[in-house]
């Protein structure tokens, strides 16, 4: 019966699809408000939006969930060369469900307070400077920062973007990704762009978690750009209810290593001058616009392995690595439709984004992975097609994805290498197993999702969208959004 209406609907839009136009993202439009003159000034804009969710899968009730925020952005110049941008965030959440309470651990996710039992009030903010001279552009700010031409999945850095997907379905904790304080510099010439970044992240209250990244763009002819980055995690460990039985792990304090802070310093290098004691990942990345209004791109990251010939060798846990491949064309005139398309595989081995020294060196902040939400052990192919016309928006989209449920495919998992494996107790052996199964057949869940989204701005500052999802596989349900706002 859900299949047949959801059919139904999608076939009842696609009818109509010809009254789709090109809509104003009004998400990223200048503020109405702007105080200053042609030297210093600075824009001010308000968003107001309130949604609601009905979620249902088989063998769950239906779970209701309404959240509406307001939210605050300036941005402005104080010189020609000094530019800088904030938000805030308020948001008040509304359920069906018990919410638990929070206490302010950072692994628990982005912290909450409740507002009885079914409610909650939750906030995030963002701020940004930068100052451009003659030489690169020095960066500084706690901002979402984004790496990598993929479109659905980023593997090193996603930013702000979070994927809805089946096993979020909990007010356990917000899925929601935090921004990170960080600072760092831009150096530009000629073809060649060199960006670095060094922060903080979050992931037990009182204990120091660092970050560093650094990234080579080359611009090629024939509109060919490559990329390749490099990152670093570490920070102070800790020991837990269950004890990292991994030599190293036991209550090691890290303060920040300013030698990964120094401009051109290669990780790989640095982190054996340190001991070999981080979680340091390698990335290419390669986006392919020669074909006018035609996009191909890839990402591959190595988060750890023997060498480049043992990618493919499933003999030894850490061969960690993962892929996402795909290709778009946007805003292609269809007559009076703007019509815009994507396509991306991800695949991401098992082990990938976690490190045997524990959450102080997971490629996690806040608890949310910093690169792909689909985490360890996983795979998704994603594809979306968009038509615009005038006031509407028609967004269809399909997906299938698998994610293993088997030890290596949580990024908390801890794989244990022990000094002595004789000391390590008979139910935790199956942790030091040195092979890896990507998507095992009897641990794996795999599920696919066709849904569509149906947008209408008639004014920019006005836009009400609804958007409806089935789900088929290991996870059988639907769910279905609706939101209004208005910015100004």
């Amino acid at each position: 019966m859900r299949k047949s209406f959801y059919l139904i609907t999608v076939l009842f839009a696609a009818i109509f699809s010809g009254t789709l136009h090109a809509l104003p993202l009004e998400e990223s439009l200048p503020g109405h408000i702007r105080v200053g003159d042609s030297t210093i000034f600075f824009n001010i804009r308000a968003t107001l939006s309130d949604s609601l969710a009905t979620t249902n899968y088989e063998d769950t009730k239906t779970h209701i969930d309404n959240s509406a925020y307001v939210r605050l952005r300036v941005n402005g110049e104080i010189s020609p060369q000094f530019r800088w941008r904030a938000s805030g965030t308020v948001y008040s959440d509304k359920t069906n469900r018990e919410i638990e309470p929070h206490f302010y651990e950072p692994k628990e996710g982005l912290p909450y307070n409740l507002q009885g039992d079914n409610g909650r009030s939750w906030d995030t903010f963002t701020a940004y400077s930068e100052y451009n001279s003659a030489f690169g552009k020095l960066m500084a700010g706690i901002d979402y920062l984004e790496w990598g031409p993929a479109k659905r999945n980023k593997l090193v850095l996603r930013g702000s973007s979070n994927n809805y997907r089946p096993w979020m379905d909990t007010t356990y904790f917000l899925s929601q990704p935090a921004p990170t304080p960080f600072f760092g510099f831009q150096f530009s010439t000629g073809p060649i762009t060199y960006t670095q970044y060094s922060g903080k992240l979050f992931y037990e209250k009182n204990k120091n978690k660092f970050f560093h990244a650094n990234r080579l763009d080359f611009a090629l002819p024939f509109e060919i750009n490559f990329g390749v980055s490099e990152t670093v995690i570490y920070g102070s460990t800790v020991t837990t209810d269950e004890p990292n039985l991994n030599h190293d792990a036991d209550s090691t304090d890290r303060d920040f290593e300013w030698v990964y802070a120094i401009p051109f310093v290669p990780y790989v290098f640095a982190q054996n001058y340190l001991g070999d004691k981080d979680n340091a990942g390698l990335s290419f990345d390669l986006s392919i616009k020669t074909i006018p209004n035609w996009e191909i791109y890839g990402e591959l990251l190595w988060d750890d392995m023997n060498n480049v010939t043992s990618m493919f060798d499933d003999s030894w846990w850490g061969n960690k690595w993962g892929a996402s491949i795909g290709a778009s064309t946007e805003n292609r005139a269809v007559g009076p439709v703007l019509v815009s398309w994507m396509s991306e595989y991800t695949h991401i081995e098992p082990w990938v984004y976690t490190h045997h020294l524990g959450a102080s060196h997971q490629y996690t902040n806040y608890g949310q992975c910093l690169g792909s939400e689909l985490g360890p052990n996983s795979q998704e192919l994603y594809t979306q097609l968009d038509m615009e016309w005038k006031i509407f928006k028609l967004s269809l989209h399909a997906s299938g994805v698998s994610k293993d449920t088997a030890f290596g495919s949580n990024i908390s998992d801890i794989h244990i290498t022990p000094e002595n494996p004789e000391l390590v107790p008979a139910a935790e052996t199956y942790k030091m197993a040195t092979d890896k199964k990507f998507l095992a057949d009897a641990t794996t869940k795999s599920y696919q999702e066709y849904g569509f989204a149906i947008t209408i701005a008639p004014w920019e500052w006005l836009w009400a969208r609804y958007a409806q999802s089935v789900y088929v596989g290991d996870y059988e349900g639907m769910r279905i959004e609706g939101s209004l706002g208005v910015t100004w």
